[in-house]
């Protein structure tokens, strides 16, 4: 029994101090205890892309074109292409990709925030509602990279789009409002990643391929929308949740469980 107990304790998740003193032995007096404090991550507020200023949007712009120049985007976009369990590929109701959809793209978008705001610490992700903005967001309008994806013969995604009409991005949000009457998760999920799949489609060209699609800065605006819908929904049903185990509770190739990723306080930011 003690031996399983301690197996289980050497798998943790990867929520640990951004600093651990005296060579990764953990802290050793109470001065480094309130040292490891001090480093906790600020709190984070994640705006509406239409709430946002003008420099915030520059240096959102900024941070996006700095990780691509240093390939980090690149990177984050293969991870994308690969794994291919997280989205729903069947229509059995434990469907693992299904499953894991919301979480695995929470953890993704934490990943990618991390990364923006080595570049301006006070960035954050927005969300794009498109309940409220029935359209590409003007100021994004021309935020069209060209992104360098590694692999054995790396490739270059050149953004590009071609939404549809506004009438037509409201018939594909329609039911929205039944979704967020959803009681269990699985209807939930399954109505939220449907919408989901339909906005990447309107937006077209390089969002409506799921191997090219995180290359355009849209698409986690757009996914931070899902995640705050989920984040909306999750409160009055706490007990629907993913139903995965084993390895499959772990967000690859970040080891994060799904049970964590149920709270964005473990995370370090909110929704306004």
């Amino acid at each position: 029994m003690i031996e399983r107990q301690l197996a289980a304790l050497a798998q943790p998740d990867l929520f640990t101090p951004s600093v651990i003193p005296h060579d990764g032995m953990g802290p050793r007096t109470f001065a480094d205890l309130v040292a490891m404090r001090r480093t906790q991550p600020e709190e984070k507020v994640r705006k509406s892309e239409k709430d946002l200023t003008t420099t915030e949007r520059s240096r959102l712009i900024n941070a996006f074109n700095a990780i691509n120049q240093s390939g980090v985007l690149g990177n984050f976009v293969a991870v994308h292409a690969e794994m291919h369990d997280q989205h729903r590929m069947t229509n059995a109701p434990d469907d693992m990709g299904a499953q894991r959809f919301l979480p695995w793209h929470r953890v993704l978008l934490d990943q990618v925030e991390t990364e923006l705001r080595r570049v301006h610490s006070d960035v954050t992700i927005p969300y794009w509602d498109w309940t409220a903005d029935q359209q590409v967001p003007q100021w994004l309008t021309n935020v069209l990279p060209a992104v360098i994806v590694p692999g054995i013969t790396p490739r270059v995604i050149r953004v590009t789009r071609s939404p549809g009409s506004k009438e037509d991005l409201q018939q594909r949000i329609a039911g929205l409002g039944n979704v967020m009457r959803a009681g269990t998760f699985n209807t939930f999920v399954d109505g939220l990643e449907n919408i989901h799949d339909l906005v990447h489609d309107w937006v077209g060209a390089t969002m409506s391929v799921l191997s090219t699609a995180p290359a355009d800065p849209l698409f986690f605006m757009h996914h931070a929308n899902v995640d705050r819908l989920w984040w909306t929904w999750h409160p009055s049903h706490q007990n629907e949740n993913p139903t995965l185990m084993g390895d499959d509770m772990v967000m690859e190739p970040w080891r994060v469980t799904e049970p964590t990723t149920r709270n964005i306080a473990n995370f370090h930011y909110e929704y306004r």
